[in-house]
């Protein structure tokens, strides 16, 4: 009985690890099936979406002496 119950879990838990690697383009479909021109429209996107981040960081100011939490415990 434990080795149904086990043999029982073991494939319900493996369904979903299954459904995420078909890939969100339907079964069978993955990442290797993208052409150039796609690719390089999302490395355009990556590029883009990381200068903002880093524009991002330069924007946030330095701190000028350093944020003490416990100061008024001691």
């Amino acid at each position: 009985m434990r080795i149904l119950a086990a043999a029982l879990a073991f494939a319900l838990l493996a369904n979903p690890v299954y459904a995420q690697n078909t890939g969100s383009r339907g079964a069978g479909k993955g990442r290797g099936s993208q052409n150039s021109e796609q690719q390089k429209v999302d490395q355009q996107k990556k590029k883009a979406a990381e200068d903002a981040y880093k524009a991002g960081l330069k924007m946030i100011p330095d701190a000028k002496d350093k944020y003490d939490p416990w100061k008024n415990a001691r």
